[in-house]
């Protein structure tokens, strides 16, 4: 309805009007949905059944130049926005310079921060971190590694991360194939239909003549629930596995 200057509202439309602004003005701005909904079925922020896929979809870690030390890991141009890319960065602690932040945002640089890590060589007075959705805990509270004891020869891990009165638990094992490709379950129970996700580094190194291979991340429709921890605890394991014996067990 348009109103112009020389019409006056009747008398009870005037209050509703300004009753209704009132309301707007008060609004309480939004709370985590495990505090709305005092329930333990709330998806973590960032989840949302609206924007779960179909099909898997297999993202592609893009390493950057511009900022340094940075990479996107990015969805395929046909997927729908709703499956935003991750926006990595890697900086060193100034006060330990042995030791190094993962920064994870989503949707460009400026994004949604979705939680960084720290790791390096490290001490007991700074042992190594993460903080995902805005709680932060010792890595060693939160990764689990069998590195001692092995299963057909390959590693496996355990991801726990709990946030209010949820805990989010999702299994990696190493698995064969070129590269070591890491799968991600959703139990124990290491069966495919518990696939969360695949990680899977390159298959050869680059060959003039041959289209080159970046790592991927395969991501199942169920996974899309547990994305933003899939991403995190990949970089996490990838890191250890990657890195020189003296760093490779930063707790």
């Amino acid at each position: 309805m348009i109103i112009s200057p020389d019409e006056q509202l009747p008398d009870n439309s005037l209050v509703k009007s300004t009753s209704t602004l009132t309301l707007n003005a008060r609004s309480p701005p939004p709370v985590h949905p495990a505090m709305q909904y005092q329930g333990t079925s709330a998806l973590p922020p960032g989840y949302t059944e609206l924007g779960k896929p179909t099909t898997n979809i297999t993202y592609t870690c893009s390493p950057q130049t511009i900022p340094a030390n940075s990479m996107i890991v990015t969805p395929p141009a046909y997927v729908n926005s709703l499956q935003k890319p991750y926006f990595i960065s890697v900086n060193m602690n100034c006060f330990t310079p042995t030791s190094y932040i993962t920064t994870i945002r989503r949707g460009s640089w400026d994004g949604e921060l979705v939680g960084d890590f720290e790791m390096g060589l490290t001490t007991s007075r700074k042992p190594a971190t993460i903080c995902l959705r805005g709680n932060e805990q010792p890595l060693s509270e939160g990764l689990e590694s069998n590195y001692r004891i092995f299963h057909n020869m390959h590693q496996s891990w355990t991801w726990k991360v709990s946030e209010y009165d949820k805990t989010t638990t999702i299994f990696w094992e190493e698995t064969p194939g070129p590269g070591l490709p890491l799968t991600c379950f959703s139990s124990k129970e290491k069966v495919v239909g518990n696939i969360l996700a695949r990680f899977l580094p390159p298959r050869h190194p680059r060959k003039q003549g041959r289209p080159s291979d970046s790592t991927r991340l395969e991501v199942t429709p169920y996974g899309h629930e547990f994305i933003d921890d899939i991403v995190m605890s990949a970089l996490i394991i990838e890191r250890i596995r990657t890195a020189p014996s003296a760093w490779a067990l930063p707790f």
